[in-house]
Parts: structure tokens; C-alpha cells; sequence
């Protein structure tokens, strides 16, 4: 999901600065998100414990049960903000706003996923898109505040992606020390 999303906003950016520079930036968006989903796909393979039926099926009170409500409330929140953002900035005439305002959000919306997921990096993420999102905003006027935005979620968030997957088996031993899984719970 980080790649789709690094790929996203390096788009965004390519494509406020025009078609012509969209075209030119295509094709290493493309290279490295696929080799990040290719790679991302590699690793979830390996851990064929957690999946979608384990977070839905997970016995209550169980770690796994509380990691599935709160990714949901998040998502939620996350959903919902971004609407609220939209429709304020359109009922305002500010379109200018729009996208570092959804960064903003976006941004904001790692610092619960780190806690709830055990994943520092998020919280580096979430801290740093804020920064990025909040300069963006107060720094930039116009379009530039979507290249701005744009590029600098994109780099932190494939940034991101790539520590994750170079560091997935380590952050993966880290976060499951923190949990209090079940004897014969699958992982």
C-alpha cells in the first residue's frame, strides 16, 4: 500500500508540473513501485498467519481482534477527514489547499498505526509528512503547494516502503515481542 501511495503523490506532483514531466516520471514510478509490490508480495507470502479471515475471525479480546478494530477506527477517521477536508476547501473556493490538507491528514494517520501496529518507522513517517504537509501549506502558494506536498510524501513514504521491506524480518521479531500473542496463535 505504501508503494501505490509513494507512487500516487510523486504522480500528482509530476502532473501538476504537466503532462510532459508526468510522461518522463511514468516510467521510474512504475519501475519502483513494482518492484516494491513485487517484493511486498514476496514477504506477505511468508507470513501466511495473518490474514484478512484471522482479523475477522479473531476471538474477542485477543490481540489480533484489537489490531483488526483499530486499524478499522483509523481508517474510519482517515475516510472521513479527507471528505471533510474536500468539502471545506470546495465550499470555501480553496482547491488550492485540497492536497496538502489530505497529506496532512494522511500524514496524521500513521501515528495511530504505529502504536497500533508496533511499527516505529510510522511514527517518523507520520511526524515527518506533518512537517512536510504543514510547509507545504504555509510555505507554498498555489500550484506549488501540490509539487511540494507531492514530492516530499512521495519521497518519505517510498522511503518508507523501502526501509520496511530491507527491514521487514527485524521489525517483524520487534513487534511480536511487544505483543502478547497466544501459545497457539498463528503468526
Amino acid at each position: 500500500m505504501l508503494a501505490v501511495s509513494a507512487a500516487f503523490w510523486i504522480g500528482l506532483a509530476a502532473w501538476t508540473l504537466g503532462p510532459g514531466i508526468l510522461l518522463i516520471a511514468a516510467v521510474p514510478i512504475v519501475l519502483l513501485s513494482g518492484f516494491l509490490i513485487w517484493r511486498g508480495v514476496q514477504l506477505r507470502r511468508q507470513s501466511p498467519g495473518f490474514t484478512r479471515k484471522n482479523l475477522r475471525n479473531a476471538p474477542k479480546g485477543s490481540s489480533i481482534r484489537k489490531i483488526a478494530i483499530g486499524f478499522n477506527i483509523v481508517r474510519t477517521e482517515q475516510t472521513l477527514s479527507i471528505g471533510l477536508v474536500g468539502f471545506i476547501c470546495w465550499t470555501l473556493h480553496r482547491l488550492d489547499l485540497i492536497w496538502p490538507l489530505i497529506g496532512l491528514v494522511i500524514s496524521l494517520h500513521f501515528l495511530p498505526l504505529a502504536r497500533i501496529f508496533s511499527v516505529r518507522p510510522y511514527y517518523v513517517l507520520g511526524m515527518l509528512g506533518t512537517v512536510m504537509s504543514l510547509i507545504s501549506l504555509l510555505g507554498f502558494v498555489g500550484t506549488a503547494r501540490t509539487v511540494a506536498v507531492g514530492i516530499g510524501l512521495g519521497l518519505l513514504i517510498g522511503s518508507c516502503a523501502v526501509y520496511l521491506v530491507v527491514n521487514a524480518a527485524s521489525l517483524a521479531d520487534e513487534a511480536l515481542e511487544k505483543r502478547s500473542w497466544p501459545v497457539d496463535a498463528p503468526r
